[in-house]
């Protein structure tokens, strides 16, 4: 889905309806920048705010740390304000900023706490993101280590994390999978679902089959 409308809404998430004189909602549709914002009614707005709030273009300029003059000339269309500022006057009036797409809908942010890399950098925001069985370093699979250094990988909730442009799995991905990123133990629970090694009498794993095994969060397809 492509957000391509904001809206402007005193708590409410949904499409509100144009503004009237008898409702606070403020329904900015198809906003893709404060250009387009502007010929939609940028300066009705800010002084609509003004109204709620009962205050006079310098009493508002106060409240935001700026001039009286950029205030009027907010409100005359020869200047916008930045995107954070108008969310800062749209505070003053007890409005909210909302992203909404083509049917109306709330868009909501990705999420925060979604799995990250070794690094502790975010997965790229385009791709997906999703667990192949248990880590274990390139060149283990011909060794006699293998079961065992899975079986470590699971013991320590260590999948092995896949990464891409494209859905690569059996199974289609679902709409958690298309509207975000998984948390690290949505991705610990998708290991565990999948093939399990067998676990047999312990063997001793040899240093190099370890050093790397936080860079599993990094491995992309090749």
């Amino acid at each position: 889905m492509t957000a391509n409308t904001t809206e402007a809404t005193d708590g409410g998430s949904q499409a509100s309806p144009p503004l009237t004189s008898h409702t606070s909602h403020t329904s900015l549709t198809s906003l893709t920048s404060l250009t387009s914002l502007e010929a939609q009614g940028l300066s009705g707005l800010i002084r609509r705010v003004r109204r709620l709030a009962k205050l006079s273009q310098r009493e508002l300029a106060d409240e935001l740390g700026v001039s009286q003059s950029a205030v009027a000339k907010w409100e005359t269309g020869r200047s916008a304000p930045s995107t954070r500022m108008l969310s800062r006057i749209l505070d003053v009036g007890a409005l909210s900023m909302v992203v909404v797409d083509d049917k109306g809908s709330a868009v909501r942010p990705m999420n925060d706490v979604a799995a990250k890399d070794a690094g502790g950098r975010r997965y790229p925001a385009h791709m997906f993101v999703w667990s192949e069985g248990w880590w274990a370093p390139e060149g283990a699979g011909t060794t006699a280590w293998l079961n065992p250094i899975l079986c470590r990988s699971a013991d320590l909730e260590l999948p092995r994390v896949r990464y891409s442009r494209w859905w690569e799995k059996p199974r289609p991905p679902t709409l958690a999978d298309l509207l975000d990123h998984p948390t690290w133990q949505e991705l610990v629970a998708e290991a565990r679902d999948g093939w399990q090694p067998r676990r047999r009498k312990p063997v001793i794993i040899p240093d190099w089959a370890l050093q790397d095994s936080r860079k599993s969060r990094n491995r992309q397809p090749r």
